[in-house]
């Protein structure tokens, strides 16, 4: 079973921030500056967690995680430009 995420972070270093930015972009797809979005399995949700538990600083960055069994429980109201309009949605 896949749960949809969303995901946003706050990372203080530029190097880590290429990092981290890296491995999001292997299991979610990037919608705005610092947040991506997509469904995982828990395997995939385990695997990324893991990754970025290396590249980030605990101390001074940060990680968030929305998740939902379904896209459909959420709405998304866009204010401004869309930086990038999903082509896959559900």
């Amino acid at each position: 079973m896949k749960l949809y995420y969303i995901a946003v972070y706050d990372i203080s270093s530029p190097h880590r921030l290429s990092r981290v930015l890296k491995i999001f972009r292997k299991y979610l797809e990037w919608v705005q500056n610092s947040a991506f979005e997509g469904e995982l399995t828990e395997t995939q949700f385990l695997n990324l967690k893991k990754e970025l538990r290396k590249a980030i600083d605990k101390e001074k960055d940060s990680v968030l995680f929305f998740f939902s069994e379904s896209r459909k429980y959420f709405d998304k109201e866009v204010l401004g430009i869309e930086k990038n309009e999903l082509t896959n949605i559900i």
